[in-house]
């Protein structure tokens, strides 16, 4: 089990990669299209704002075992040993429930995009939707990763305090 979720971070680290890598180039050619031609191509508006929201959708799940989220680390240091396993047993407990929780409404509006396509790619918008089922499912499971991780007791970085001093 652990070696398929390692498998599966790494696959959504790389897509993630790619997408970013697409972003780049549609930024790039924006930016230079505006800086040197009258009439800039509209894809890249469009293809940058995708990219964002699948880089978005694929890495949240990620972030949630990672740690990269936003965490309230200061309260949590100053907290005994128990008190802070059990909130952050409870976090990602909580995570996890959204996540799940946002399914099915995340598959609804995926299907409705089957009905409207994008107006510069002519993408079927379900395409572009579908980053928000990504987002759903993968926060979801990795929340529930979490959660097991914290349970079972698997070792985790210790928090310490940030000190600018100390480089």
């Amino acid at each position: 089990m652990v070696g398929l979720l390692k498998k599966l971070e790494r696959l959504i680290k790389w897509a993630i990669f790619m997408v970013f890598s697409v972003m780049i180039v549609a930024v790039v050619v924006q930016v230079f299209a505006r800086t040197f031609m009258s009439q800039p191509p509209l894809w890249t508006e469009e293809v940058s704002r995708l990219t964002l929201m699948y880089i978005l959708g694929l890495g949240v799940g990620a972030s949630v075992l990672t740690g990269d989220l936003v965490n309230v680390d200061l309260a949590l240091m100053i907290m005994p040993k128990p008190m802070r396993r059990f909130c952050e047993l409870a976090s990602a407990a909580l995570v996890s429930l959204f996540g799940f929780m946002l399914v099915p409404g995340a598959w609804e509006f995926t299907q409705l995009g089957a009905m409207q396509t994008s107006p510069s790619l002519e993408l079927q918008m379900q395409y572009v939707f579908a980053s928000m089922l990504f987002f759903a499912v993968l926060l979801g499971v990795f929340g529930l990763v979490k959660f097991l991780e914290i349970l079972l007791g698997v070792p985790e970085t210790e928090l310490t305090p940030h000190d600018p001093l100390k480089a």
